[in-house]
């Protein structure tokens, strides 16, 4: 029998894993807020233009926030090119309020499912999804169930797909669950796809699929912490990558984690991403807490790096992009059950996360009753 998962905080508890009614005292039109009480608003948003302008209240009305977004694509057609799509920038009010951004609803924002996700599409126009935290940022945040796409920018030291970005000097506690961001691209000098900055607290980016982009001179995932920032990197998949510059200098292809708080990555799957130096992952000399990784090509000798694993990890593409397992790949019931920040109780399409005698390593969870990789 497998081990029990550990609790999540209460803060993060997903509303249902399943679709079921809610029974949340005031819910909100679409497009429009109505204050659950005197310091929670709650939102639904059905389109891509009603996303933003919830971001744009949320991040300055001095009240916790949930804003909900239905399932379909999300687009910001009318929104001029190099404009980030949606953006949420603490502002002083709230920093010590919460923020939950969930995708996968039904149009009235009452029932979620496990999937389909809510798709992000900027469409190439500029970058997707950008959270930022103020400076004195004590916030809780979570953010799940979002399929990013087609993010893009020209400009250097920045991001195209998704950014989360703390620098203060509190102590926000975050986690991105279910997440993919694909087929985004950067044209910019040390320009990733995925930017996870942290100075202090914790973040964890679990269950999550980064695959088909192309970075230039990055990487696809940066993880950086200073300070006291602890980030966890658990049961992702960040494959399929590539970085187009033409130079041998600095482009990773996979990730690239450096910086002086502590990095602790447990049971991914970094594998065949592709630049001048194909790196899967790029780690500062003795950083980093690694433990049950299965890593193509490793840069940098890490603090820890027990349980590694290399090589053929037999998986597939199925028809909607997901890495599917072999039924003999290495990574099935192989990875850490218990890890820093929690390994959250569903795989990226919200199936059950534990369904073998282990969880399984990288963002998918292995199904017998789909073994040909096709559902």
């Amino acid at each position: 029998m497998a081990s029990p998962l550990p609790k999540e905080p209460a803060m993060f508890a997903r509303p249902c894993t399943t679709a079921r009614t809610l029974t949340f005292a005031g819910l909100i039109a679409a497009g429009s807020v109505l204050s659950t009480s005197s310091h929670a608003a709650l939102f639904c948003a059905t389109t891509g233009d009603q996303l933003a302008s919830a971001l744009a209240t949320a991040d300055s009305n001095g009240a916790d926030d949930e804003i909900r977004v239905s399932i379909g694509t999300k687009t910001r057609s009318s929104l001029s090119d190099g404009l980030t799509r949606w953006s949420y920038v603490e502002a002083g009010t709230d920093v010590t309020k919460a923020l939950i951004l969930t995708g996968g609803w039904d149009s009235s924002c009452t029932l979620r499912f496990p999937s389909p996700p809510t798709f992000l599409d900027a469409q190439l126009g500029g970058p997707a999804l950008d959270i930022r935290l103020g400076t004195n940022s004590q916030a809780s945040v979570q953010v799940s169930g979002f399929d990013i796409l087609r993010g893009y920018t020209a400009d250097s030291f920045a991001f195209s797909g998704f950014r989360l970005q703390s620098t203060g000097i509190n102590s926000p506690l975050i986690v991105i669950d279910r997440v993919r961001v694909r087929n985004s691209g950067s044209d910019g000098d040390n320009t990733a796809i995925v930017a996870l900055e942290l100075r202090t607290g914790g973040l964890t980016f679990r269950n999550s699929q980064v695959s088909q982009n192309r970075s230039y001179s990055a990487a696809a995932v940066v993880l950086s912490t200073t300070g006291n920032g602890q980030i966890n990197f658990v049961n992702n998949s960040v494959i399929d990558n590539t970085d187009s510059v033409p130079t041998s200098a600095g482009p990773v292809g996979g990730v690239s984690a450096f910086g002086s708080g502590t990095l602790t990555l447990y049971n991914n799957l970094l594998y065949d991403n592709t630049s001048v130096r194909s790196v899967d992952l790029s780690i500062e000399n003795g950083v980093g807490l690694l433990s049950n990784n299965h890593i193509g090509i490793l840069s940098g000798t890490p603090d820890a790096n027990s349980g590694r694993t290399s090589g053929d990890p037999k998986i597939t593409f199925n028809n909607s992009w997901y890495p599917m397992l072999a039924a003999d790949s290495l990574l099935r019931d192989s990875g850490s059950t218990f890890v820093p920040g929690g390994a959250g109780s569903e795989d990226i399409r919200g199936q059950q996360r534990i369904q073998g005698a282990k969880i399984d390593r990288g963002a998918i969870e292995f199904e017998s009753m789909f073994a040909s990789g096709f559902e």
